[in-house]
């Protein structure tokens, strides 16, 4: 088999080795030995040539030849452990010499093992499995560790919502229902369904963020039960252009729906409807006084619906874009008429809308508002 054609083609769960060296001979012996126990090979005859494929994928291993030409391989160790994106490979230095300065020059470098030539294949193998071995059980407690930070963190802002998001605002709808039932303030029937309608959109804005909470801590812990069948997202739309009537109205935001009398799709009622509140209502909080806000919907050649949630509102840079479906926000964004978001109901409303199989995205213009796009399957076989 000529040298050039040296790599093997095996799954990619097969740890990942680099061999290189300058001599072709010790490559194939080596990747013999390797190929034999189903390792994935590939090689470099230089220095350079292993920097420029280490830095493009994420080798289990790196067996580096001591004496190269240009480049030696303390050389190319030092630069490899200089890199982020590189250092995490274990390097075993490859040496027909086994001086001691040698082998202390190799670890001082950042070399992990080494094993000399000519190869004895146990050697090798029990060797590179050791690093292997090493380096997949690190990245596995770096991961751990990655996933307790989040979920502490997650925590953390979890009761941050609970106490401010949700405490703050039952209180304030506590003492203006006080003022009622005790009758100290006198109010005409104007003032007085201002009034109510005011305390109604704290309590409805209330109920949604904590349902968005429960439905949240649910789905992360595998506890949501979906229950997809045939349903119309019309009749979806129209109870929440119903519920969140009021809401609109304080703001004269007009609400349309121009999808069919019955537009079908197979799903989850109960997460839909959580997918279009959660939407208008974003839309309505970011919308100014005598906005608009449509939903449209067309049906897509591979079996999903494309529905879209369109507003007039402020719109949104590049940087809120990129961060709008990620976990809980570090600082929140106010609506137009200073209502708060967590960003909780758009994170959640990825969720829902992945569940199903389908995507979301968004296209927005600072001034000139936004568009939120997302696809539903159509029947059960898309679901």
């Amino acid at each position: 088999m000529p040298f050039d054609h040296i790599f093997l083609s095996v799954k990619d769960s097969n740890p990942k080795i680099l061999l290189v060296d300058d001599n072709p001979t010790n490559i194939r012996v080596a990747a013999k030995i390797l190929r034999q126990n189903n390792y994935n090979i590939s090689f470099a005859q230089s220095g350079r040539d292993a920097l420029q494929k280490a830095r493009s994928v994420n080798f289990d291993t790196i067996l580096l030849d001591i004496m190269m030409p240009e480049m030696d391989g303390y050389e190319v160790c030092e630069e490899l452990k200089s890199k982020p994106e590189t250092r995490q490979a274990p390097v075993i230095f490859l040496t027909a010499k086994t001086e001691t300065e040698n082998i202390v020059q190799a670890f001082e470098v950042g070399g992990a093992d080494y094993v000399t030539k000519p190869f004895n294949s146990q050697e090798l193998l029990s060797r590179v499995e050791t690093q292997v071995r090493l380096k997949r059980s690190l990245e596995k407690l770096e991961k751990t560790n990655i996933d307790l930070k989040e979920a502490n963190d997650t925590k953390d802002k979890m009761f941050s919502i609970i106490s401010h998001d949700l405490l703050g605002p039952f209180g304030n709808i506590k003492e203006s229902l006080e003022v009622i039932v005790t009758g100290d303030v006198e109010m005409d029937e104007k003032n007085m369904q201002s009034f109510i309608h005011s305390v109604w959109g704290s309590i409805s804005s209330s109920y949604a963020l904590l349902e968005n909470l429960l439905f949240w801590a649910r789905n992360q812990q595998g506890r949501m039960v979906y229950k997809p069948k045939i349903i119309n997202l019309t009749s979806v739309v129209n109870d929440t252009f119903n519920l969140l009537s009021g809401v609109a109205g304080q703001k004269s935001i007009q609400m349309k729906s121009n999808l069919d009398e019955e537009q079908m799709v197979y799903a989850d009622k109960n997460a839909v409807k959580t997918i279009i509140r959660n939407l208008v209502s974003n839309s309505i909080k970011f919308t100014k006084q005598n906005g608009i806000i449509t939903i449209n919907a067309k049906r897509k050649e591979n079996g999903f619906l494309l529905v879209s949630v369109t507003d007039t509102g402020i719109g949104m840079d590049q940087e809120i874009k990129e961060d709008l479906f990620k976990k809980f926000k570090n600082e929140p964004r106010w609506g137009t008429d200073g209502e708060k978001g967590v960003g909780l109901g758009l994170v959640i409303t990825r969720e829902f809308v992945e569940k199903h199989g389908g995507s979301i995205w968004v296209i927005s213009e600072e001034g000139k508002g936004s568009t939120f796009s997302f696809t539903l399957p159509q029947n059960e076989n898309n679901f």
